[in-house]
């Protein structure tokens, strides 16, 4: 038994992906065939995030991997049911690739019985993938050229060996056929059209029906499974502890179906399901401690028109984030002695003047509290990732779809301009930007990014913003604690269609699972933010790979500008745009 962190099912791993454990790698099941939910209800771990599901997830709801505990098991209880994969394996006593429980060698020399464990343990590390998103083992009897008809050994020999793939061989013991590995791994070979994870046993179902070619990867390889995931961020007003509870899907199903007016009049609905064992009464006693106006409030914001969009989504955080910096905010929290949902206080607010004479408003942000939903996954084994297709990790149940998802709670820092200021970009590259934001029809616009918000990357606000954020995240690490991997960016822009004139801000967070809060060494930093800029711009007109980098332009078929590892790009855990839309040069033409 392997153990991850239910926060790492999402970021990380999760249907498809091959976990390595003590006995052998193994294949992670779509959640339908999971056992986790075989005998109860989705719903019973749901996340309420309407806004996220409505906007970005077309009404699914979100459910929570459980714990252990929840499930009343111990820790060292599998949860998960998960299955060997791939089922080739490799004695490297011997040089034997072979199918099964055994190498024959083994067995025919010392007499041991045959031994799955050993097997898994000796598991291949070659799989296929296409970018469709099929997985298989590779077709090691296949892709020999045979010299005989129909020649189908039991097992293989793995001759050579060394640093370098084409040092190997693969070879028949019937026809004395062989193909050297490294040939094999460059080359496309035909799809089988499998998807392990949507196989309820262990027999494989190979439809064969793909048009794309696959390719030869290794199990670990980190483009055989790379996550899409979306989050959204608990605003005031519309995200409270109340607003969650009605937005529970029996309970929405509720106010959807009888419109109550009231408080009274939900509370008398809600009593029906407690009589029916549908509904614990400690929910309606949750719903008892607000206020008669509180509850009808509530209910009128959770069956109004929520964003059917992200950039709709993005917008209303903005919209909710400067309104707290302006006034300050706080979202109670969830239970008596646990610390707020959200909570800005405004006197620790702070409006800086640059060393270039412009202001920004810093504001710190206590608490927060975000969904991250993994909405699938796509694999490019010839590492080319805009030619994947996504493959969704949702399943249905209960008359509903689901997709996995976590609570993740932390602090940040919010930054944009003081109110009624506007940035007035100029230069060079700031007219390169603002032509592919009016003509995004001559640009190669990116199919996957992370939210599909295309046009509005292209803007120079946009960019500038971002190519900040990424300087900013990294000064920060310096000082907070936190690793850069560690903090994230959430960029935000809002603009007018026709004039273009556009305001923006990023908020750099970090969050982890759990009600305990984070260690506070973001918002502590916010008293000293000029230092911490100061770090961020000092050496923003030399890359160590300039001249290269620095005479880099945007232009058609280009994702950045003036941008490389060494000076602007970051770990994507921390990006959520994939490092794309940055311009180290745009943010010089117009520096802070």
């Amino acid at each position: 038994m392997t153990q991850i962190r239910r926060s790492q099912f999402i970021t990380t791993y999760g249907p498809g992906a091959i976990l390595e454990g003590p006995h052998g790698p193994r294949m992670i099941p779509s959640l339908e065939y999971s056992g986790l939910f075989d005998h109860r209800s989705p719903t019973q771990f749901e996340i309420t995030d309407r806004r996220l599901s409505k906007a970005l997830l077309d009404g699914a709801g979100i459910v929570r991997i459980p714990s252990n505990a929840e499930l009343g098991k111990p820790e060292a209880e599998w949860i998960y049911k998960t299955k060997p994969f791939p089922q080739w394996s490799l004695c490297t006593r011997h040089g034997i690739l072979y199918k099964g429980k055994d190498c024959p060698r083994c067995r025919n020399e010392n007499g041991e019985e045959p031994n799955w464990d050993k097997a898994n343990r000796e598991a291949v590390r070659f799989v296929r993938a296409c970018p469709a998103g099929h997985l298989d083992d590779v077709d090691w009897i296949g892709m020999i050229p045979h010299t005989q008809r129909n020649c189908k050994p039991s097992y293989l020999r793995w001759k050579g060996g060394g640093g370098s793939l084409r040092n190997i061989r693969i070879e028949c013991p019937n026809c004395g056929a062989s193909i050297n590995l490294g040939l094999a791994y460059s080359r496309d070979w035909q799809c089988s059209g499998r998807f392990p994870e949507q196989e309820s046993g262990y027999n494989a179902y190979r439809p064969g029906n793909c048009s794309h070619a696959s390719r030869i990867v290794q199990r670990g390889a980190s483009n055989l499974r790379i996550a899409e995931i979306v989050t959204s961020l608990t605003i005031p007003e519309s995200d409270t502890v109340l607003h969650r509870i009605l937005e529970r899907s029996l309970i929405y199903g509720v106010l959807v179906a009888t419109l109550p007016s009231s408080k009274d009049e939900l509370i008398t609905m809600l009593q029906r399901l407690v009589k029916e064992g549908l509904l614990a009464s400690s929910v309606i006693d949750e719903i008892n401690s607000f206020g008669d106006q509180t509850v009808t409030n509530a209910i009128a914001d959770v069956l109004q028109d929520l964003p059917d969009d992200p950039f709709k989504l993005r917008n209303q955080e903005l919209t909710a984030l400067k309104n707290a910096a302006s006034h300050g905010r706080t979202i109670p929290p969830n239970a008596p002695g646990y610390p707020p949902q959200f909570e800005v206080i405004q006197n620790q607010v702070r409006i800086i003047t640059t060393a270039t004479g412009r202001r920004l408003r810093i504001t710190p942000v206590n608490r927060l509290r975000v969904v991250m939903v993994q909405k699938g996954y796509r694999r490019a084994p010839a590492g080319n990732l805009m030619d994947s297709e996504l493959v969704p990790v949702s399943f249905e149940k209960d008359g509903r779809v689901w997709y996995p998802g976590v609570e993740l709670f932390g602090e940040g820092i919010f930054v944009d301009l003081p109110p009624g200021e506007k940035l007035q970009l100029h230069g060079t590259e700031t007219g390169r930007w603002l032509h592919a934001w009016n003509h995004p029809s001559e640009y190669t616009v990116s199919a996957i990014s992370l939210q599909d918000f295309n046009r509005h990357q292209f803007h120079p606000e946009f960019v500038w913003w971002h190519t900040l954020s990424h300087r900013l995240i990294n000064a920060l690490s310096i000082d907070s604690g936190y690793s850069s991997a560690a903090i994230r960016e959430r960029v935000y822009i809002d603009f007018d269609e026709q004039s273009g004139e556009a305001t923006g801000g990023v908020l750099l967070f970090t969050s982890q699972p759990g009600g305990d809060g984070t260690l506070g060494g973001l918002i502590a930093l916010v008293p000293e933010f000029e230092r911490v800029l100061e770090n961020a711009l000092q050496d923003i007109d030399v890359c160590s790979n300039d001249p290269l980098c620095g005479e880099e332009h945007f232009g058609q078929g280009k994702y950045n500008g003036a941008a490389c590892y060494a000076c602007t790009l970051i770990s994507e855990t921390s990006c959520e745009h994939r490092n794309m839309r940055l311009d180290r040069n745009l943010l010089l033409e117009n520096m802070p």
